[in-house]
């Protein structure tokens, strides 16, 4: 943990953000990278997948940690305490991540809602019941994420 090879992005203390329908950010050691998946779901995977490898990260770093500071603490206490310190972090992080996709996600289903009331009854209707089924199985996909 402590060398990394070249091109590789630090994970354990890296920031997850999304942006719009398809772009997210990951920010690590005052880098930023911008990514941008092909579809709404592809992204979401993304998202995921790293919040899943930061938590992986965050507890090999933690696990390789000789920080070496003395407390009164016995050892396997202090390691458990930083350990679920950390844990907690990273789920508050990963909800906070969840909470926007699902604003994000909600808003959009409300949007796609809203047009295809104004379109009762036009041609169009199919491409935006196709829509609104995406962005709905989307939601629900974030819904879930968030709830597990």
């Amino acid at each position: 943990m402590a060398h990394t090879c070249r091109g590789t992005i630090p994970l354990a203390k890296a920031h997850i953000e999304v942006g719009d329908t398809c772009h997210f950010v990951l920010t690590s050691e005052g880098r930023s990278y911008h990514l941008k998946a092909t579809s709404e779901g592809e992204c979401q995977r993304w998202v995921s997948a790293l919040q899943q490898a930061k938590a992986n990260a965050t507890l090999l770093m933690h696990h390789s940690d000789d920080s070496g500071d003395e407390t009164p603490v016995p050892q396997e206490d202090r390691v458990l305490t930083q350990g679920a310190l950390k844990s907690l972090a990273t789920k508050l992080e990963d909800l906070s991540t969840c909470n926007e996709l699902i604003g994000k996600h909600g808003a959009a289903l409300q949007r796609s809602l809203s047009e295809l009331e104004d379109l009762r009854g036009s041609t169009e209707g199919t491409d935006k019941v196709k829509a609104v089924n995406e962005r709905a199985t989307l939601f629900r996909i974030t819904s879930n994420a968030m709830i597990n």
